[in-house]
């Protein structure tokens, strides 16, 4: 069964199509309700919307053109808000594709574009070793210092009450939503991959709802070259 996706703007959707978001991710989310889930997406600019072969929708991913300051420095990039591929779909390449082909050519306006990723599951985290080069934190890796400033400025700006410099983690204050029991837990089995290892470490409340904030460069020079065949096509 294959997925097919398109981007569309946020206010081009229809309540229809908002109410069929929002049951999705109340199938695999606890403490989702209506009203956070649409102020939510109300500030997003588009969403990468996933569809079965009868249309039906199995998947989404709302995007934030975000801009941060850096010194005396304006660094630009989009910013991954809810996201959500229904489990029949897990291993679908759609989603990546579409960002891939949409946001590259977006950043391609800029010196340079970054992807400001919040991860609260390690399934999320994966997708960073799995498709790029070079991103942050990484395991065994150091985090060059002008990469933690876009951070710690992306951190502080978008959650100025709640992001923890120290270590890079997003800590609500209030209830958030977080992943269902069952649906991404961390097992034994999957304790012995190292980049889930390194996740763990550095985000122990990812089962509370906690962010850990990550960042790479969108560019086609950043993608390891099995994810430049698969998602780029060249």
């Amino acid at each position: 069964m294959k997925l097919h996706g398109e981007i569309i703007k946020i206010d081009s959707l229809t309540s229809e199509t908002i109410n069929a978001m929002y049951a999705l991710m109340d199938e695999f989310y606890d403490q989702m309700t209506p009203s956070a889930f649409k102020k939510d997406l109300s500030e997003k600019d588009y969403s990468i919307m996933l569809y079965d072969q009868n249309n039906a929708l199995k998947g989404f991913s709302t995007q934030k053109m975000t801009q941060v300051t850096v010194g005396k420095q304006e660094i630009y990039g989009v910013f991954s808000g809810d996201t959500i591929i229904h489990k029949d779909y897990w291993g679908s390449l759609t989603l990546f594709k579409v960002f891939v082909q949409y946001f590259f050519a977006y950043g391609e306006s800029y010196p340079e574009f970054y992807w400001f990723l919040i991860s609260k599951g390690y399934k999320t985290y994966k997708i960073l070793p799995v498709i790029f080069k070079e991103f942050y934190p990484r395991v065994n890796v150091e985090t060059p210092p002008f990469a933690k400033s876009i951070m710690h400025a992306f951190g502080k700006t978008k959650y100025p009450h709640e992001y923890d410099e120290t270590s890079g983690v997003i800590k609500y204050k209030t209830v958030k939503d977080r992943l269902k029991d069952g649906v991404a837990e961390i097992t034994e089995k999957q304790l012995k991959n190292k980049d889930i290892q390194y996740f763990l470490s550095i985000n122990p409340g990812y089962d509370k709802g906690n962010d850990l904030v990550c960042l790479t460069k969108l560019c086609v020079d950043n993608l390891r070259p099995t994810a430049r065949r698969l998602l780029w096509g060249k």
